[in-house]
């Protein structure tokens, strides 16, 4: 039974997008609607699904358009034109999201007549009820193939995920990106509220160690920067003119700052993007390598500056790391508090390689092969040796063990209850 805060959030999104959409130029040059009437299914033998969304790092629900086609149908249609693909969602409020994607004719394998070519379109969707529409169109011959069906994405028991997506579409399409774009998202326009509630004068800290793969610093083997980029991408997103936010990206084994953004109201992301590849890079001077037994108190003064800069309002830091591990003879002295203004302090501490970024497009499998979105898939124990922690002790921080989108929840939670 939907309750009444669920049911005026449907509403919203209707009253929202109810006259908007996301539509693809693409469907203007064929006769898309002409297709779903037709009975063309014969011309390829395919099936087409969505499953069940699960919760991603974006804090935002995940799924995937499927479309299973059978290698058989491609064999004589090698080496001409294209396969196109058409998807088209419809909400309950009429509104369209469509996308398209292709396979080129020319570059399947002579062997494809053995496997399955799996076409998949990630998705960003909200709850309701949607109608799904997907055609197959051979560029070369005319041929097509269109069906249709419903699916409904139903809603979270957890209420601040309900208030946190009320600026965003019903659907949003992903497009195929490499890392760390596909962890990222830098192209995903809607953007979350997680904090909307927050009406006086706040400041948010973020800090995120980048713990690049160098010498001198041994790593255990969780966490990444797959999780850590979304969550930090989420941390961005209050929605809060009350709140002012900075970002801090740190590199333990050069002890220097990669990245500072002041005043942030959306990420600065080229210039993001570049700093995680100068942390990223294998090269480490000489003078690094000499003092690397300052590791640790380079990151007990990063928090310390940080702190002191907020001196004056109510202020939240919150650390974004893995578990880290410093060499032996580092010095290990936690912080001092002396001089330093009351500041709530939030150590998300990341211990899974987290679900592998879903690309979308066409792919070759097995026959009777499928794939399913796991967002645990690579799990890392959580008894991995953490010595950040420590160093934060006499600031009582509270930390949040995460190694799924759920367990983020908790904290983003927390972190809204300190500012209001």
């Amino acid at each position: 039974m939907m309750t009444s805060r669920t049911t005026a959030f449907l509403l919203f999104a209707s009253l929202a997008f109810g006259q908007r959409g996301s539509l693809d130029r693409a469907f203007e040059k064929v006769p898309f609607e002409k297709w779903l009437s037709e009975d063309s299914h014969a011309n390829f033998h395919w099936t087409m699904n969505v499953p069940h969304p699960v919760l991603s790092f974006h804090q935002r629900l995940i799924s995937q358009v499927e479309m299973k086609l059978d290698g058989k149908d491609l064999e004589t249609r090698r080496g001409h034109g294209q396969l196109v693909f058409f998807v088209q969602i419809t909400n309950s409020a009429g509104a369209l999201f469509q996308d398209h994607g292709s396979l080129e004719l020319d570059k399947i394998d002579e062997n494809i007549k053995n496997v399955t070519v799996d076409y998949t379109q990630p998705l960003f969707v909200l709850p309701g009820n949607y109608h799904l529409a997907v055609a197959i169109l051979d560029t070369a011959t005319g041929e097509h193939s269109a069906a249709q069906g419903q699916f409904r994405v139903s809603t979270p028991t957890q209420g601040w995920l309900i208030d946190a997506w009320k600026g965003l579409p019903p659907v949003e399409y992903i497009g195929k990106e490499e890392s760390p774009e596909s962890w990222f998202l830098p192209a995903i326009r809607g953007r979350l509220l997680w904090a909307t509630s927050v009406t006086s004068p706040a400041q948010v800290d973020v800090i995120l160690n980048v713990v690049p793969a160098t010498p001198g610093l041994r790593q255990t083997p969780s966490g990444g920067m797959a999780a850590m980029l979304p969550t930090l991408k989420v941390l961005s997103e209050t929605g809060s003119p009350a709140i002012s936010e900075t970002v801090e990206l740190i590199d333990l084994s050069r002890r220097r700052a990669v990245f500072e953004q002041d005043a942030v109201t959306e990420l600065d992301w080229p210039r993001l993007k570049a700093s995680l590849g100068d942390a990223s890079t294998a090269s480490i001077d000489i003078h690094s390598l000499s003092e690397r037994h300052e590791d640790a108190q380079f990151f007990v003064s990063q928090v310390r500056k940080t702190i002191r800069a907020s001196a004056g309002k109510p202020c939240v830091v919150v650390v974004l790391s893995k578990p880290v591990a410093f060499e032996s003879g580092e010095d290990l002295e936690p912080i001092s508090l002396e001089a330093l203004p009351t500041c709530r302090v939030i150590y998300i501490r990341f211990h899974a390689r987290l679900q592998s970024a879903v690309s979308p497009g066409p792919q070759m499998g097995g026959r009777g092969r499928g794939r399913r979105m796991d967002p645990m898939m690579n799990r890392a124990p959580r008894d991995a040796v953490d010595q950040l922690e420590a160093t934060l002790k006499p600031l009582n921080p509270k930390v949040f063990d995460v190694e799924s989108p759920e367990e983020l929840i908790k904290a983003f939670a927390e972190i809204n209850k300190t500012l209001r």
